[in-house]
């Protein structure tokens, strides 16, 4: 962890990030301005069939191809290759039946007018599967800038051509506009495909070809690793969007139980999961990064036996972990009304935003752990806490939302909860691992954390001043709360080993 090299990565791939989620976030936010809370509910539903559509096809080959190719780089690519057969041909029949049978799946989701969305989503789910592993084997080789450069081109692609036809076609109805716009998902995969294929022929090509000579590869033995480690990690991974999809047939069917309209529970989920959401997972990008960069490390760590480095990487990935998630989950708790206007012009994100404030630190755990367990070979222990998680937050969703005057508490509670139940579960598995924190420090972080946010929320709303207004000095607070949070996490990780 004290390695240079890693910091650069880390510190690229986070600026990556950052300008591909405030990318995305420019292009949300002004689709939710134009299309209203039902459109952006709409949108919120079809993604959620796409990503669970994604997940059955690619499921844990990425991931699993990438800690291949860091144990065994020279026959990365013929696995790769071996892969994108079956991807291209069942990512081609999956695309070619959900644009034909797009009426029915809208049918099946609860809404007929999801059908402009699922049609024009559906060749992604041939363009993306192949983008993920190519991705998948490049991160086994530890190019992170050349994959943080494809997100950036994807994302500008897809959220440039999403609002040219929003705006082109808004006149026909918002429906109609963004259920096109979803083109700009495939083309904006396609984009980065060929940027990283071209990188790789141009620059990586040879290399492989010189390592690969005079090395066997073991179908059988080989075959069996994938097929094991990728079925564990595709369920665990395919959870996530899995719940999604529940949540967007459960919530909405049952807030008109509730007394809700229908158009009422398509923009109660628009905003619960179109705005709230996107906020308060955003900040686990640090976490992702962090993630990203050092499973490979991991990997190689366990692989030569080098247990003392590995304890020390995972000490303190989990302790950035929890600092950032202190530092991220009180900001959102005391600025979201300052958020949601910010964002997208109105207060009815606060709520849900105020509800859900301790997410980023309960992902950021819940990733990282993760990972740790990977390496580990500790690969059931995730998939048993998302399914806990998830049954227990359907069930939640199922009684609470239906109860009136619960509003977005009840469907907030449901996803704590499985956020809870995801994150207890793995670090329960994880508790050799945990013996090693520093739990004094960890103490001392979250109480100088809180008190760094107490001064300057105080400041703000006690000081008169002729020359600021109140909103000026609480946007002049949260920028001196991220500076001395920065700042603070520099120094403590600097000296620390």
């Amino acid at each position: 962890m004290n390695n240079s090299h890693f910091i650069k990565q880390m510190a690229f791939r986070i600026s990556a990030i950052l300008m591909v989620k405030a990318i995305g976030l420019i292009g949300r936010v002004s689709l939710t301005r134009l299309i209203g809370a039902e459109g952006i509910g709409l949108f919120q539903i079809a993604y959620s069939y796409f990503g669970l559509g994604l997940m059955v096809l690619t499921g844990g080959l990425p991931t699993a191809l990438a800690m291949f190719t860091a144990r065994n780089s020279s026959h990365g690519w013929i696995w790769f290759k071996i892969i994108s057969m079956y991807l291209i041909l069942i990512g081609g029949c999956v695309s070619i039946l959900s644009f034909y049978y797009s009426d029915n799946i809208a049918k099946f989701l609860g809404n007929d007018e999801l059908y402009y969305f699922i049609r024009f989503l559906a060749p992604a789910l041939f363009a993306v599967p192949l983008l993920s592993l190519l991705r998948g084997y490049l991160q086994g080789m530890e190019l992170y800038n050349v994959i943080a450069v494809s997100e950036i081109i994807e994302q500008a692609v897809r959220v440039l051509l999403m609002m040219s036809i929003v705006f082109l076609l808004l006149d026909r109805g918002p429906v109609f506009a963004a259920g096109k716009s979803m083109l700009g998902t495939s083309f904006g995969a396609i984009s980065a495909f060929l940027v990283l294929i071209s990188y790789y022929f141009y620059y990586v090509n040879r290399q492989s070809r010189i390592s690969i000579r005079g090395t066997d590869i073991n179908l059988q033995k080989d075959l069996k690793w994938f097929l094991h480690s990728s079925f564990i990690i595709s369920l665990t991974r395919l959870l996530v969007p899995l719940s999604d999809v529940l949540d967007a047939i459960v919530i909405p069917n049952r807030l008109q139980i509730a007394g809700y309209s229908s158009i009422q529970a398509t923009a109660f989920f628009g905003v619960l999961t179109g705005m709230a959401a996107l906020v308060t997972y955003m900040p686990t990008l640090v976490t992702a990064a962090l993630s990203h960069t050092l499973t490979m490390k991991m990997v190689t760590d366990w692989r030569e036996r080098n247990y003392e480095r590995f304890h020390r990487r995972t000490r303190r990935a989990l302790e950035l972990c929890w600092v950032w998630g202190c530092i991220s989950s009180l900001f959102l708790y005391v600025y979201n009304t300052e958020i949601s206007v910010s964002l997208f012009g109105t207060t009815e994100a606060a709520e849900p935003i105020r509800y859900l404030f301790i997410v980023p630190l309960l992902v950021g755990l819940r990733e990282i752990s993760t990972s740790i367990l990977w390496v580990q070979e500790h690969k059931k222990a995730p998939l048993l806490g998302l399914v806990c998680g998830i049954c227990i937050a359907v069930t939640v969703h199922y009684f609470l939302v239906a109860i009136p005057g619960l509003g977005y508490w009840g469907a907030s509670a449901g996803i704590l909860i499985l956020e809870f139940v995801a994150v207890g579960w793995n670090l329960l598995v994880m508790l050799p691992v945990l013996k090693r924190l520093r739990y004094n420090r960890l103490i001392i972080d979250a109480l100088v954390i809180t008190l760094l946010m107490y001064l300057i929320s105080q400041f703000t709303h006690t000081v008169e001043s002729e020359i600021f207004t109140e909103t000026i000095l609480t946007v002049i607070g949260m920028i001196i709360y991220i500076g001395c949070s920065v700042l603070y996490i520099f120094f403590r990780f600097k000296t620390t080993k």
